[in-house]
C-alpha cells in the first residue's frame, strides 16, 4: 500500500479478546503473525513472551521507560538498536478488571536473520497497532454480560441484575461497574440511553447511549425535585428545551436517594414506560450503590494491607542496615526466576509478597545476635534459625496472606534435607520456597556483610553450580543462569514498584 494511502481493516473478530495473559499473547501472535511479548510497565516485567527466544526481547526496564516517555501517544514503533535488529510495535492495552499492559510485536530482521512479521510500511504498522489498542479499549468499556440463558442456568430466566452480580468485583473502580450496568440495562430495555446519576455532584454521570441535546450532566435535570420521591415516570416531554426526551423513568438506589439514580430514556419502540421497567431498574440501582460502597471499603482494606507489608519490610531493614533493601531485591529476583520457570502472573505475585516477608521473623531476633561480626555460637545460630517460626507466627493471623506461609516457612530448607526448620528434602519443599532459597542466597552473596565482603559474580556462580542438587533445586539454579543479566540488574537497581499491584491481586481473589 502506498505510505500515504494506508487503510487498516483489522481481521473480523470471531470472539471476545482473551483476558488470560497466555491466551491474549497467542491471540495477538495470530493477529500479527509475529513474535509477541506482554509487559506490565509498572513492575516492569514480562507477563508472556512467545514466538522468539526470551533473550531476543528487549530489556523490560528500557521499554517501560520508552513507553513513559511517549505518554498517552497510542501505538508506536520502537527500535532499541537504530542500526540493526527488529522494530517493536508497542501497543498499550487497557483490559477490564486487569492491569494495563504493553503488547510488543516484533517486525523486521530477527537476531538470527530470519524475518519477523509480514512486510508492512511503518505508518501501516502504527495504524494496525492502534486499531488493536482501540478494540481492546472498547471492550474494556463495553464488555457486557452475556444475554439471558447464555452459559447460565438451564431455564435462562436470569434477570439483568442476576447476570451483573456474576460480573461484580469489589476490586473494580465504581465507574467501571457503573458503565457495565448502564450498558446492560440499555440492551435489556431497548432504550436510547441509560445513565447512572450519582447523588454527589462531584462524581461523574455515567451514560450508555445518547439523546440529542442531552449532555451527561443534563441527566441531573430529569431527577425528581422532591427528596422523598424515589420513582418518577414521565411519558410526555416535560421540558421544552429537551424536546428529544419523550419518555423518562427514574429510579433511586435507596430510600434516601443518597447514592444516586438510574435514568432510562426513550424506548426504541416508543412504548410508554410502566412499572415493568421500574422492576428492572430498581435492583440494578441498588446493586450499583452496593458495589460503590464495597469498592471504597476494599480500597481502605487494600491501603491497610499495603501499609502493613511496607511497615513490616521497613522494620526488617531497620534491624540490620547492612541488609537494607534485601527483602525487596529477593522479592524481585524471585519473580524473575518464577517467570523463567513459566509460573503464572498470580503465582509470581505471591512470590513477590513472600520475598518481601520472608525475613519478617528477624524482628524478633536480638540485635546483638543479628548484627554480630564474629562467629555465632550454637545457641546464637538457633536464635537466628528461629526467625522462620517467628515470621510464620506474625503472619498467621493475616488471613489474606495465609497462602504465603509455605514460602516464608521453608525458604531455608535444603534439597538434601539438611536445612531448617523441618528438614524437608527434594519435592517435599514447596516450589516457592525453593525459588526463594536461590533468590535469598544470591542477594546475600552479592551484598557486603559485617563479617565479609560481597562475593564476585564468578564466585557466586561457582557456589551455585556446586550446590545445585545438594542445597538448591537444579531447575531453579538453571533458571538463575538463564536470566543472570536481568537478575544482576535487579540487584543493582534496588527498590521496585510492584507492591501495589500484587496487593490488588491478593485482595481480589475469592
Amino acid at each position: 500500500i502506498p505510505d500515504n494511502q494506508v487503510v487498516i481493516e483489522p481481521r473480523p473478530p470471531r470472539r471476545l479478546i482473551p483476558q488470560d495473559d497466555d491466551a491474549l499473547a497467542d491471540w495477538l501472535a495470530r493477529e500479527f503473525d509475529a513474535p509477541i511479548g506482554l509487559l506490565e510497565p509498572s513492575a516492569p516485567y514480562w507477563r508472556a513472551r512467545l514466538g522468539a527466544p526470551t533473550d531476543a526481547f528487549p530489556d523490560p526496564t528500557a521499554i517501560a521507560a520508552e513507553a513513559r516517555g511517549r505518554g498517552s501517544a497510542g501505538a508506536g514503533l520502537w527500535r532499541p538498536d537504530p542500526a540493526a535488529g527488529p522494530s517493536w510495535l508497542v501497543i498499550p492495552l487497557a483490559r477490564p478488571g486487569s492491569a494495563d499492559l504493553l503488547a510488543l510485536a516484533g517486525f523486521g530482521p530477527g537476531p538470527d536473520g530470519v524475518p519477523w512479521g509480514p512486510p508492512c510500511p511503518e505508518r501501516a504498522l502504527r495504524a494496525w497497532g492502534q486499531a488493536i489498542a482501540d478494540r481492546v479499549r472498547a471492550e474494556a468499556d463495553t464488555r457486557i454480560i452475556p444475554p439471558a440463558g447464555e452459559g447460565l442456568g438451564a431455564d435462562g430466566n436470569d434477570t439483568v441484575a442476576d447476570r451483573l452480580v456474576r460480573r461484580l468485583r469489589v476490586s473494580d473502580p465504581p465507574e467501571r461497574f457503573q458503565r457495565l450496568a448502564v450498558a446492560a440495562l440499555r440492551d435489556e430495555l431497548g432504550v436510547a440511553a441509560v445513565a447512572w446519576v450519582p447523588g454527589h455532584p462531584r462524581e461523574p454521570v455515567v451514560v450508555a447511549g445518547a439523546v440529542e441535546g442531552l449532555s451527561p450532566e443534563g441527566f441531573r435535570t430529569l431527577l425528581p425535585e422532591s427528596g422523598h420521591e424515589t420513582i418518577r415516570i414521565a411519558n410526555r416531554p416535560a421540558n421544552p428545551r429537551l424536546a428529544a426526551v419523550r419518555r423518562v423513568v427514574v429510579v433511586a438506589s435507596d430510600p434516601d436517594n443518597a447514592a444516586g439514580w438510574v435514568v432510562a430514556i426513550n424506548p426504541d419502540d416508543d412504548h410508554p414506560f410502566a412499572i415493568a421497567e421500574v422492576a428492572v431498574l430498581q435492583p440494578v440501582a441498588a446493586l450499583i450503590a452496593t458495589q460503590r460502597t464495597n469498592a471504597r471499603l476494599y480500597a481502605d482494606l487494600k491501603d491497610l494491607l499495603f501499609g502493613v507489608i511496607r511497615s513490616l519490610t521497613a522494620a526488617i531493614d531497620a534491624k540490620d542496615p547492612y541488609t537494607c533493601g534485601h527483602s525487596e531485591r529477593v522479592a524481585r529476583i524471585a519473580v524473575r526466576l518464577g517467570e523463567a520457570l513459566g509460573m503464572s502472573p498470580n503465582q509470581r505475585g505471591d512470590l513477590y509478597l513472600m520475598g518481601l516477608l520472608h525475613d519478617v521473623g528477624k524482628i524478633g531476633i536480638e540485635d546483638t545476635v543479628l548484627n554480630k561480626r564474629g562467629a555465632l555460637t550454637p545457641e546464637e545460630f538457633r536464635r537466628i534459625q528461629s526467625h522462620v517460626r517467628i515470621g510464620v507466627h506474625i503472619l498467621a493471623d493475616l488471613k489474606k496472606l495465609s497462602h504465603l506461609l509455605p514460602g516464608v516457612a521453608h525458604h531455608h530448607e535444603s534439597l538434601d534435607g539438611s536445612g531448617y526448620p523441618a528438614g524437608l528434602s527434594g519435592e517435599a519443599i514447596p516450589l516457592p520456597a525453593r525459588i526463594l532459597a536461590v533468590a535469598d542466597a544470591f542477594d546475600a552473596m552479592s551484598s557486603s556483610r559485617p563479617y565479609r565482603r560481597r562475593l564476585s559474580p564468578e564466585q557466586i556462580d561457582d557456589i551455585f553450580r556446586k550446590g545445585a542438587g545438594i542445597q538448591w533445586d537444579p531447575k531453579v539454579v538453571d533458571a538463575l543462569f538463564a536470566c543472570r543479566a536481568d537478575i544482576e540488574h535487579i540487584r543493582q537497581k534496588g527498590l521496585g514498584e510492584s507492591l501495589q499491584r500484587v496487593v490488588d491481586e491478593t485482595l481480589g481473589r475469592s
